[in-house]
Protein backbone atom coordinates (compact mmCIF):
# COMPACT_ATOMS: atom_id res chain seq x y z
CA UNK A 1 0.00 0.00 0.00
CA UNK A 2 0.83 3.63 -0.40
CA UNK A 3 0.55 4.75 3.02
CA UNK A 4 -2.33 3.73 5.50
CA UNK A 5 -5.58 2.07 4.32
CA UNK A 6 -7.77 5.35 5.16
CA UNK A 7 -11.00 3.91 2.37
CA UNK A 8 -11.71 0.44 3.27
CA UNK A 9 -13.26 -1.65 0.59
CA UNK A 10 -16.67 -2.14 0.93
CA UNK A 11 -18.16 -5.64 1.54
CA UNK A 12 -18.12 -7.85 -1.98
CA UNK A 13 -21.96 -7.60 -2.16
CA UNK A 14 -22.39 -3.92 -1.33
CA UNK A 15 -19.14 -3.00 -3.26
CA UNK A 16 -20.67 -4.33 -6.35
CA UNK A 17 -24.30 -3.18 -6.10
CA UNK A 18 -23.27 0.32 -4.92
CA UNK A 19 -20.89 -0.13 -9.00
CA UNK A 20 -23.63 -1.18 -10.93
CA UNK A 21 -25.68 1.56 -9.75
CA UNK A 22 -23.71 4.22 -10.14
CA UNK A 23 -21.85 2.89 -13.44
CA UNK A 24 -24.98 4.00 -16.04
CA UNK A 25 -24.73 7.46 -14.76
CA UNK A 26 -20.55 7.56 -15.14
CA UNK A 27 -20.95 5.78 -18.34
CA UNK A 28 -23.75 8.49 -19.49
CA UNK A 29 -21.57 11.35 -18.56
CA UNK A 30 -18.23 10.49 -20.20
CA UNK A 31 -20.05 9.26 -23.76
CA UNK A 32 -19.79 12.69 -25.11
CA UNK A 33 -19.23 13.03 -27.72
CA UNK A 34 -18.83 9.65 -28.45
CA UNK A 35 -20.36 6.55 -26.31
CA UNK A 36 -17.97 4.74 -24.18
CA UNK A 37 -17.66 1.31 -23.09
CA UNK A 38 -16.88 1.14 -18.98
CA UNK A 39 -14.48 -1.75 -17.32
CA UNK A 40 -15.16 -2.39 -13.43
CA UNK A 41 -12.11 -3.41 -11.63
CA UNK A 42 -12.31 -4.35 -7.86
CA UNK A 43 -9.23 -6.43 -7.56
CA UNK A 44 -7.52 -6.87 -4.72
CA UNK A 45 -4.16 -4.69 -5.84
CA UNK A 46 -6.68 -1.72 -7.10
CA UNK A 47 -8.82 -1.35 -3.76
CA UNK A 48 -5.94 -1.84 -1.61
CA UNK A 49 -4.06 1.20 -4.20
CA UNK A 50 -7.32 3.44 -4.06
CA UNK A 51 -7.56 3.34 -0.70
CA UNK A 52 -4.20 4.23 0.25
CA UNK A 53 -3.54 7.55 2.16
CA UNK A 54 -0.50 8.84 -0.79
CA UNK A 55 -2.46 7.30 -4.06
CA UNK A 56 -3.97 10.12 -5.35
CA UNK A 57 -1.03 12.02 -4.81
CA UNK A 58 0.85 9.88 -6.64
CA UNK A 59 -1.05 9.48 -9.08
CA UNK A 60 -2.07 12.63 -9.98
CA UNK A 61 2.14 13.36 -10.47
CA UNK A 62 1.51 11.55 -13.91
CA UNK A 63 1.33 8.88 -16.23
CA UNK A 64 4.19 5.83 -16.10
CA UNK A 65 5.18 6.40 -20.02
CA UNK A 66 4.36 8.63 -23.19
CA UNK A 67 2.70 5.40 -24.63
CA UNK A 68 0.56 5.15 -21.95
CA UNK A 69 -1.29 8.38 -22.36
CA UNK A 70 -4.13 7.80 -24.66
CA UNK A 71 -5.00 5.02 -22.81
CA UNK A 72 -4.63 6.56 -19.29
CA UNK A 73 -4.55 10.46 -19.97
CA UNK A 74 -2.18 12.02 -17.59
CA UNK A 75 -4.16 11.51 -14.34
CA UNK A 76 -7.07 9.87 -13.37
CA UNK A 77 -10.53 11.12 -12.30
CA UNK A 78 -10.78 10.82 -8.49
CA UNK A 79 -14.10 10.56 -6.89
CA UNK A 80 -14.14 10.95 -2.78
CA UNK A 81 -17.53 10.16 -1.61
CA UNK A 82 -18.44 10.44 2.62
CA UNK A 83 -20.99 7.37 2.28
CA UNK A 84 -19.86 5.27 -0.36
CA UNK A 85 -22.25 2.62 1.08
CA UNK A 86 -24.49 5.65 -0.62
CA UNK A 87 -25.43 5.09 -4.85
CA UNK A 88 -26.93 8.31 -4.37
CA UNK A 89 -24.07 9.97 -2.36
CA UNK A 90 -21.56 8.23 -5.03
CA UNK A 91 -23.27 9.16 -8.39
CA UNK A 92 -23.62 12.80 -6.59
CA UNK A 93 -19.87 13.37 -6.07
CA UNK A 94 -19.01 11.50 -9.56
CA UNK A 95 -20.68 13.99 -11.22
CA UNK A 96 -19.17 16.99 -10.05
CA UNK A 97 -15.90 15.70 -10.45
CA UNK A 98 -16.70 14.92 -13.65
CA UNK A 99 -17.71 18.69 -14.76
CA UNK A 100 -14.68 19.98 -12.78
CA UNK A 101 -12.06 17.29 -14.61
CA UNK A 102 -13.52 18.16 -17.77
CA UNK A 103 -13.46 21.62 -17.39
CA UNK A 104 -9.26 21.48 -16.30
CA UNK A 105 -8.56 19.10 -19.03
CA UNK A 106 -10.13 22.14 -21.40
CA UNK A 107 -7.93 24.54 -19.72
CA UNK A 108 -4.93 22.55 -19.78
CA UNK A 109 -4.85 22.08 -23.89
CA UNK A 110 -6.03 25.64 -24.33
CA UNK A 111 -2.96 26.08 -22.40
CA UNK A 112 -0.17 24.08 -24.20
CA UNK A 113 -2.32 23.79 -28.01
CA UNK A 114 -0.23 25.24 -30.44
CA UNK A 115 -3.89 25.07 -32.88
CA UNK A 116 -2.78 22.06 -34.75
CA UNK A 117 -4.75 19.54 -33.63
CA UNK A 118 -8.53 19.79 -32.16
CA UNK A 119 -9.51 19.07 -28.73
CA UNK A 120 -10.01 15.08 -28.70
CA UNK A 121 -12.78 15.25 -25.57
CA UNK A 122 -12.01 16.09 -22.37
CA UNK A 123 -13.17 13.06 -20.57
CA UNK A 124 -11.23 10.87 -18.08
CA UNK A 125 -10.10 7.32 -18.96
CA UNK A 126 -9.35 6.04 -15.46
CA UNK A 127 -12.02 6.47 -12.54
CA UNK A 128 -11.04 5.58 -9.19
CA UNK A 129 -13.78 5.37 -6.13
CA UNK A 130 -11.98 4.39 -2.75
CA UNK A 131 -13.78 2.12 -1.24
CA UNK A 132 -15.38 1.00 -4.27
CA UNK A 133 -12.85 0.65 -7.24
CA UNK A 134 -11.88 1.54 -10.62
CA UNK A 135 -13.41 1.87 -14.30
CA UNK A 136 -11.58 2.22 -17.35
CA UNK A 137 -13.12 3.75 -20.27
CA UNK A 138 -12.94 2.95 -24.39
CA UNK A 139 -14.32 2.84 -27.35
CA UNK A 140 -14.80 -0.88 -26.29
CA UNK A 141 -14.17 -3.16 -24.09
CA UNK A 142 -10.48 -4.37 -25.59
CA UNK A 143 -9.50 -1.19 -24.94
CA UNK A 144 -11.13 -0.88 -21.49
CA UNK A 145 -9.46 -3.70 -20.89
CA UNK A 146 -6.40 -2.75 -22.09
CA UNK A 147 -6.49 0.67 -20.14
CA UNK A 148 -7.47 -1.46 -17.26
CA UNK A 149 -3.87 -3.42 -17.89
CA UNK A 150 -2.09 -0.48 -18.00
CA UNK A 151 -3.37 0.82 -14.94
CA UNK A 152 -2.41 -2.03 -12.97
CA UNK A 153 0.97 -2.25 -14.13
CA UNK A 154 1.46 1.72 -13.37
CA UNK A 155 0.62 0.72 -9.82
CA UNK A 156 3.23 -1.18 -9.52
CA UNK A 157 5.26 1.26 -10.85
CA UNK A 158 4.64 3.93 -8.07
CA UNK A 159 5.09 1.31 -5.35
CA UNK A 160 8.50 0.90 -6.66
CA UNK A 161 9.42 4.72 -6.92
CA UNK A 162 8.18 5.39 -3.44
CA UNK A 163 9.83 3.05 -2.19
CA UNK A 164 13.29 4.17 -3.07
CA UNK A 165 12.30 7.59 -3.40
CA UNK A 166 9.45 9.59 -4.77
CA UNK A 167 7.42 9.07 -8.00
CA UNK A 168 7.52 11.58 -10.86
CA UNK A 169 6.62 12.04 -14.30
CA UNK A 170 6.13 14.22 -17.16
CA UNK A 171 5.45 17.84 -16.58
CA UNK A 172 1.69 19.22 -17.98
CA UNK A 173 3.75 20.63 -21.69
CA UNK A 174 5.75 17.29 -22.03
CA UNK A 175 2.39 15.80 -21.62
CA UNK A 176 0.28 17.69 -24.17
CA UNK A 177 3.64 17.18 -26.70
CA UNK A 178 2.87 13.56 -26.24
CA UNK A 179 -1.03 13.38 -26.40
CA UNK A 180 -1.30 14.99 -29.33
CA UNK A 181 1.72 13.71 -31.28
CA UNK A 182 1.32 13.82 -34.99
CA UNK A 183 1.59 9.97 -35.13
CA UNK A 184 -0.76 9.59 -32.46
CA UNK A 185 -3.41 11.00 -34.49
CA UNK A 186 -2.53 9.29 -37.72
CA UNK A 187 -2.29 5.48 -35.49
CA UNK A 188 -6.27 6.65 -35.10
CA UNK A 189 -6.87 7.35 -38.74
CA UNK A 190 -5.95 3.66 -39.40
CA UNK A 191 -8.56 2.03 -36.77
CA UNK A 192 -10.68 -0.16 -38.22
CA UNK A 193 -14.01 1.86 -39.31
CA UNK A 194 -16.63 0.98 -36.47
CA UNK A 195 -19.97 -1.32 -37.36
CA UNK A 196 -23.44 -0.02 -36.99
CA UNK A 197 -23.63 -0.96 -33.31
CA UNK A 198 -20.26 -0.20 -32.25
CA UNK A 199 -20.32 0.91 -28.76
CA UNK A 200 -23.66 -0.28 -27.94
CA UNK A 201 -24.80 -2.83 -25.08
CA UNK A 202 -27.24 -5.27 -25.81
CA UNK A 203 -28.75 -7.26 -23.31
CA UNK A 204 -31.08 -10.49 -25.08
CA UNK A 205 -33.27 -13.36 -22.71
CA UNK A 206 -34.16 -16.17 -24.12
CA UNK A 207 -30.38 -16.45 -25.88
CA UNK A 208 -29.35 -19.81 -25.78
CA UNK A 209 -30.76 -21.53 -28.76
CA UNK A 210 -34.08 -20.40 -31.33
CA UNK A 211 -34.69 -16.87 -31.85
CA UNK A 212 -32.97 -15.08 -29.04
CA UNK A 213 -29.55 -17.38 -30.04
CA UNK A 214 -29.79 -16.01 -33.42
CA UNK A 215 -30.50 -12.36 -32.43
CA UNK A 216 -27.67 -12.09 -29.75
CA UNK A 217 -25.43 -13.59 -32.28
CA UNK A 218 -26.10 -10.94 -35.04
CA UNK A 219 -25.95 -8.10 -32.60
CA UNK A 220 -22.54 -9.31 -31.85
CA UNK A 221 -21.09 -8.88 -35.51
CA UNK A 222 -22.61 -5.89 -35.80
CA UNK A 223 -20.20 -4.85 -33.20
CA UNK A 224 -22.60 -4.71 -29.99
CA UNK A 225 -21.18 -6.06 -26.79
CA UNK A 226 -23.76 -8.98 -25.75
CA UNK A 227 -25.04 -10.00 -22.59
CA UNK A 228 -27.10 -13.26 -23.50
CA UNK A 229 -29.65 -14.32 -20.72
CA UNK A 230 -31.52 -17.55 -20.13
CA UNK A 231 -32.72 -19.94 -17.59
CA UNK A 232 -30.60 -22.68 -18.86
CA UNK A 233 -27.34 -21.65 -17.38
CA UNK A 234 -25.50 -24.86 -19.39
CA UNK A 235 -26.65 -23.50 -22.66
CA UNK A 236 -26.09 -19.81 -22.78
CA UNK A 237 -22.56 -20.62 -21.91
CA UNK A 238 -22.23 -22.86 -24.99
CA UNK A 239 -23.90 -20.27 -27.02
CA UNK A 240 -21.54 -17.39 -26.00
CA UNK A 241 -18.20 -19.72 -26.45
CA UNK A 242 -20.02 -20.14 -29.95
CA UNK A 243 -20.22 -16.33 -30.19
CA UNK A 244 -17.19 -15.53 -28.92
CA UNK A 245 -14.96 -17.57 -31.23
CA UNK A 246 -16.87 -16.08 -34.00
CA UNK A 247 -16.16 -12.35 -32.96
CA UNK A 248 -13.65 -12.19 -30.75
CA UNK A 249 -12.82 -9.54 -28.08
CA UNK A 250 -15.16 -11.86 -25.67
CA UNK A 251 -17.95 -9.35 -26.18
CA UNK A 252 -20.37 -11.29 -25.08
CA UNK A 253 -21.11 -12.92 -21.62
CA UNK A 254 -23.27 -15.39 -20.34
CA UNK A 255 -25.94 -14.74 -17.57
CA UNK A 256 -28.50 -17.48 -15.87
CA UNK A 257 -31.95 -15.48 -14.98
CA UNK A 258 -35.75 -17.03 -14.77
CA UNK A 259 -37.21 -13.50 -16.02
CA UNK A 260 -40.07 -14.06 -13.80
CA UNK A 261 -37.95 -13.94 -10.83
CA UNK A 262 -37.86 -9.98 -9.75
CA UNK A 263 -34.36 -10.43 -7.88
CA UNK A 264 -33.02 -12.54 -10.52
CA UNK A 265 -33.68 -9.85 -13.26
CA UNK A 266 -32.18 -7.01 -10.90
CA UNK A 267 -29.22 -9.16 -10.69
CA UNK A 268 -28.98 -9.42 -14.78
CA UNK A 269 -29.47 -5.52 -15.08
CA UNK A 270 -26.43 -5.32 -12.44
CA UNK A 271 -23.98 -8.16 -14.57
CA UNK A 272 -24.53 -5.86 -17.14
CA UNK A 273 -23.97 -3.08 -15.69
CA UNK A 274 -20.23 -3.92 -14.24
CA UNK A 275 -19.09 -5.98 -17.42
CA UNK A 276 -19.89 -2.98 -19.73
CA UNK A 277 -21.30 0.25 -18.09
CA UNK A 278 -24.94 0.05 -18.93
CA UNK A 279 -27.26 -0.80 -21.20
CA UNK A 280 -28.75 0.59 -24.67
CA UNK A 281 -30.90 -2.43 -26.19
CA UNK A 282 -33.28 -4.83 -24.76
CA UNK A 283 -34.49 -7.60 -26.76
CA UNK A 284 -37.11 -9.12 -24.05
CA UNK A 285 -37.56 -12.59 -25.97
CA UNK A 286 -37.77 -15.33 -23.17
CA UNK A 287 -40.87 -17.02 -23.41
CA UNK A 288 -42.95 -20.81 -23.10
CA UNK A 289 -45.71 -21.94 -25.19
CA UNK A 290 -47.94 -25.04 -24.13
CA UNK A 291 -50.74 -25.93 -26.17
CA UNK A 292 -54.35 -26.66 -24.58
CA UNK A 293 -58.07 -25.46 -25.06
CA UNK A 294 -59.19 -23.29 -22.05
CA UNK A 295 -61.44 -25.82 -21.28
CA UNK A 296 -58.84 -28.22 -20.63
CA UNK A 297 -55.96 -25.61 -20.04
CA UNK A 298 -55.22 -26.23 -15.59
CA UNK A 299 -54.67 -23.14 -13.63
CA UNK A 300 -50.62 -24.20 -13.20
CA UNK A 301 -50.22 -23.30 -17.22
CA UNK A 302 -52.20 -20.51 -17.35
CA UNK A 303 -50.09 -18.97 -14.18
CA UNK A 304 -46.29 -20.15 -15.94
CA UNK A 305 -47.63 -18.39 -19.04
CA UNK A 306 -48.61 -15.18 -17.04
CA UNK A 307 -45.50 -15.12 -15.29
CA UNK A 308 -43.25 -15.61 -17.99
CA UNK A 309 -44.71 -14.05 -21.11
CA UNK A 310 -46.04 -11.13 -19.22
CA UNK A 311 -44.39 -10.41 -15.94
CA UNK A 312 -40.86 -11.60 -17.30
CA UNK A 313 -41.64 -8.83 -19.90
CA UNK A 314 -42.78 -5.94 -17.04
CA UNK A 315 -39.85 -6.73 -14.82
CA UNK A 316 -36.73 -6.75 -17.94
CA UNK A 317 -38.22 -3.61 -19.06
CA UNK A 318 -38.89 -1.88 -16.07
CA UNK A 319 -35.11 -2.51 -14.75
CA UNK A 320 -33.97 -1.44 -18.33
CA UNK A 321 -35.63 1.67 -18.09
CA UNK A 322 -34.30 2.49 -15.17
CA UNK A 323 -30.84 2.19 -16.12
CA UNK A 324 -31.53 4.02 -19.50
CA UNK A 325 -33.15 6.67 -17.97
CA UNK A 326 -29.38 6.68 -15.72
CA UNK A 327 -27.62 7.39 -18.44
CA UNK A 328 -29.49 9.73 -20.55
CA UNK A 329 -28.38 8.19 -23.65
CA UNK A 330 -31.56 7.00 -24.99
CA UNK A 331 -32.22 3.68 -25.66
CA UNK A 332 -34.31 0.73 -27.33
CA UNK A 333 -36.74 -1.76 -25.96
CA UNK A 334 -37.72 -4.69 -28.34
CA UNK A 335 -40.73 -6.87 -27.77
CA UNK A 336 -40.49 -10.53 -29.29
CA UNK A 337 -44.31 -11.08 -28.95
CA UNK A 338 -46.06 -13.31 -31.70
CA UNK A 339 -48.44 -13.30 -34.67
CA UNK A 340 -51.35 -14.72 -31.99
CA UNK A 341 -51.02 -10.92 -31.06
CA UNK A 342 -53.13 -10.01 -33.52
CA UNK A 343 -54.00 -13.54 -35.02
CA UNK A 344 -54.57 -15.74 -32.52
CA UNK A 345 -55.28 -19.43 -32.95
CA UNK A 346 -57.33 -22.62 -31.00
CA UNK A 347 -55.46 -24.27 -28.79
CA UNK A 348 -53.01 -21.94 -27.25
CA UNK A 349 -55.21 -19.34 -25.43
CA UNK A 350 -52.72 -18.97 -22.22
CA UNK A 351 -49.71 -17.92 -24.97
CA UNK A 352 -51.93 -15.79 -27.04
CA UNK A 353 -53.62 -13.71 -24.32
CA UNK A 354 -50.04 -13.23 -22.00
CA UNK A 355 -48.22 -12.46 -25.31
CA UNK A 356 -51.23 -9.58 -26.16
CA UNK A 357 -50.43 -8.17 -22.52
CA UNK A 358 -46.32 -8.01 -23.41
CA UNK A 359 -47.85 -6.11 -26.31
CA UNK A 360 -49.62 -3.59 -24.66
CA UNK A 361 -46.85 -3.40 -22.46
CA UNK A 362 -44.52 -2.53 -25.11
CA UNK A 363 -47.25 0.08 -26.46
CA UNK A 364 -47.02 1.94 -22.85
CA UNK A 365 -43.39 2.06 -22.31
CA UNK A 366 -43.15 3.90 -25.51
CA UNK A 367 -45.96 6.49 -24.41
CA UNK A 368 -43.56 6.47 -21.24
CA UNK A 369 -40.33 6.71 -22.26
CA UNK A 370 -40.28 8.49 -25.52
CA UNK A 371 -39.23 11.80 -23.78
CA UNK A 372 -36.04 10.18 -22.95
CA UNK A 373 -35.46 9.18 -26.48
CA UNK A 374 -35.91 5.42 -25.55
CA UNK A 375 -38.19 3.69 -28.46
CA UNK A 376 -40.16 0.59 -27.67
CA UNK A 377 -40.65 -1.80 -30.69
CA UNK A 378 -43.03 -5.26 -31.20
CA UNK A 379 -41.73 -8.27 -33.52
CA UNK A 380 -44.39 -10.56 -34.22
CA UNK A 381 -42.85 -13.75 -35.54
CA UNK A 382 -44.86 -16.94 -36.87
CA UNK A 383 -44.38 -20.38 -35.83
CA UNK A 384 -40.35 -20.36 -35.11
CA UNK A 385 -38.77 -24.65 -34.62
Amino acid sequence: ALGAITSAPLPDNKRRLVASRVAPLLRGLVSKPETAILRYDDSKKVLEFVGSSEARRVAEEGATSPDHLLRTRRRPLWVNATDTTSPKEVSNRIQDAVTKYGKTYASWFRRHSDGQFPLIDSNPRVVMVPGVGMWTVARDLKGAKIAADIYRHSIEVFRGAEAIGTYSSLGPGEVYQAEYWPLQFHKLNLLPREKELSRKIALVTGAARGIGAGIARRLAQEGAHVALADIDGSAVDRTVDEINQDVGDGRCIALQVDVANERGVQHVLESTCLAFGGLDILVSNAGVAQGATIEELDLGAWAKSIEVNATGHFLMARETVRVMKAQGLGGSLIFIATKNVTAPGGGFGAYSAAKAAEAQLARILAIENGAWSIRSNIVNPDAIF
